[in-house]
């Protein structure tokens, strides 16, 4: 990942919850982190400006999170941020606040 490019990171449910200090109890959830890569270099993560976290708790007759799903956005403060590489699934290169942020074709990192 290059300083000033723009991503989004999906994390893993209890890294999440540990990220933003949410309870073992809060419902499993897919967690997405919306920000810009920082030009601070370190071997265990990337350091991102976050702009905000999204939630996506599953909803609706189908347990499909496409289906009926309630989207929480969650911000962060202080805005600079160290996201670990084991808390990361994935991570993919965007040009601007997707409207869905659902995983969609295009570069992954």
């Amino acid at each position: 990942m290059e300083p000033g490019q723009q991503v989004a990171i999906w994390l893993h449910d209890q890294a999440a919850k540990l990220f933003l200090g949410l309870p073992d109890r809060h419902p499993v959830s897919r967690w997405l982190v919306y920000g810009t890569v920082l030009p601070i270099q370190t071997p265990i993560g990337v350091w991102l400006d976050v702009k905000f976290v999204e939630e996506r708790r599953a909803g609706g007759k189908q347990k499909d999170i496409h289906y009926g799903g309630k989207r929480i956005h969650y911000n962060v403060g202080p805005a600079p941020c160290l996201i670990r590489w084991d808390y990361v699934i994935t991570a993919q290169n965007v040009k601007e606040i997707p409207k869905d942020t659902r995983p969609a074709p295009g570069l992954y990192l």
